[in-house]
């Protein structure tokens, strides 16, 4: 059996292999489509040509999948969906050719019920059976051993995707329970925003600028893949273009990068806090699309209450093969599958794990709010706009959108400075929303409402009267 994991920044093809354990087959094949002498070319073909000839690429077929027309046509293309076809086809290839028809489509979250219906048709176009389509997020997350909660982040050429799974240790399922798409904020954008930050590079010690023409813009982004992978585990790396008879050299640095692409990064991270449940221990399944981004990762694993998992490339391909037997219809009850089995896997009691303790060198003594610090001590400090007589309270001024009378309260309580949620709108740490109470720590941010207002948590030292 196939199995190809529908994603626009690369499709990739598995297939059980003959130990019945899936593998990964080739290579990832990229979204892209070009018009050139007349003949399409898809995948790393097409990437590869896509900035020298704009007028003839195409990489938003896979996303708006459908029966829009072409900007150009050419004989046996005329809309979005003949181009997916050409692609899917080029992919399938090989495991049609060595004899395997049957098909699982993992499929990215989004899709309407008429785009899935279109997939199908198209699938079957290719000269195979599609036995069954199931969420990309929960395929993935279902190759790593069960958390309650899980969150699957990935991007894809246009857009980062976050899809949010429970495990029920009552009855051993995995489910999809929502997903947020963010639009503008796919593996293009980041790499852009690179590439941008290199040809100034370039420009500022060269005077070569790669983007003026197309072909060298090109090679720019041809490079670019390698140019990462190496800053993956260096500060620095060389870059170097060549044009003409000249070879252009400059030095790139990892912190270089991870400026380039600081304000996109902030999304993807607000992405995922908007995403999660309050208060809950998450396991963020990330893809190796996530880990590429040199600084990414980093951030994310600043999240509180948060456990990182790298996801293997084409996990949701493999994980459809693995879980195959509950995702498998008959060809007139094909449907998305939203949920699978994680039978035999203990499913981790993270409700039981306590919260990491903030050291005591980052353990907040006051709350900052409007150029005066409140010390926050064993009697709590209640936060809102009209606290009830005989409680210490902070009180804030009436009428800012989302905050409570009585909002939240902060107090030392177990060696930890507290804030504790009663609010209606919410309380936030770093635009985290709290869920019950959470420890907080040197420079945290405390938002109360949306938009609400923001305090900061402070430390102040002791004057022991030294002069």
């Amino acid at each position: 059996m196939l199995a190809v994991e529908i994603n626009d920044t690369g499709l990739l093809l598995a297939r059980t292999g003959a130990d019945g354990v899936p593998v990964v087959a080739g290579e990832e094949s990229p979204g892209f489509a070009l018009l050139h002498e007349g003949r399409v070319h898809v995948g790393a073909e097409a990437a590869r040509r896509h900035r020298v000839a704009p007028l003839h690429a195409q990489n938003r077929f896979w996303q708006a999948l459908g029966l829009d027309p072409l900007p150009w046509s050419t004989r046996g293309f005329a809309t979005t969906a003949d181009l997916a076809h050409a692609h899917l086809a080029a992919v399938l290839e090989p495991g049609v050719r060595a004899g395997d028809r049957e098909l699982l489509l993992a499929v990215p979250s989004g899709y309407t019920r008429e785009q899935l219906g279109l997939l199908v048709g198209i699938a079957s176009e290719c000269g195979v059976v599609v036995r069954g389509l199931v969420d990309a997020g929960l395929a993935a997350a279902s190759t790593v051993a069960p958390s309650p909660c899980m969150l699957h982040l990935d991007l894809q050429l246009h857009q980062a995707a976050a899809t949010l799974l429970e495990t029920s240790r009552a009855d051993g399922m995995l489910r999809r329970t929502r997903y947020e798409l963010l639009p503008g904020a796919g593996q293009l954008a980041f790499r852009q925003a690179v590439a941008a930050t290199i040809a100034t590079t370039f420009v500022r010690e060269t005077r070569f600028d790669p983007l003026h023409q197309a072909a060298t813009e090109q090679r720019l982004h041809d490079l670019l893949p390698a140019w990462l992978q190496a800053l993956a585990s260096a500060d620095e790396t060389a870059a170097e273009i060549e044009f003409g008879a000249t070879a252009y050299h400059i030095d790139l640095s990892r912190a270089q990068v991870v400026d380039a692409v600081e304000a996109l990064t902030a999304e993807v991270l607000r992405l995922v806090q908007s995403t999660r449940p309050p208060g809950a221990l998450m396991h963020l399944c990330f893809s190796p699309r996530i880990a590429a981004i040199p600084g990414l990762v980093a951030r994310l694993t600043s999240l509180r209450d948060c456990v990182m998992v790298e996801l293997a490339p084409g996990a949701a391909a493999t994980g459809a093969l693995q879980s195959a037997a509950a995702i498998v219809r008959s060809a007139d009850a094909i449907t998305l599958v939203h949920r699978l089995p994680v039978a035999g896997a203990a499913v981790a009691d993270d409700t039981a794990r306590p919260p990491a303790a903030v050291p005591a060198e980052a353990i907040p003594t006051h709350v900052l709010f409007n150029g005066r610090a409140w010390p926050i001590s064993a009697t709590p400090l209640t936060l809102g706009w009209s606290v009830g007589a005989g409680v210490r309270a902070l009180t804030l001024p009436a009428g800012i959108a989302g905050v409570s009378r009585s909002h939240c309260t902060l107090e030392c309580r177990d060696g930890q400075s507290v804030v504790s949620d009663h609010s209606t709108y919410g309380t936030f740490v770093n635009d985290e929303r709290v869920g019950g109470h959470v420890a907080l720590k040197v420079g945290d941010v405390l938002r109360l409402g949306a938009p609400g207002v923001a305090l900061e948590l402070i430390r102040v030292l002791p004057d022991h009267g030294a002069s």
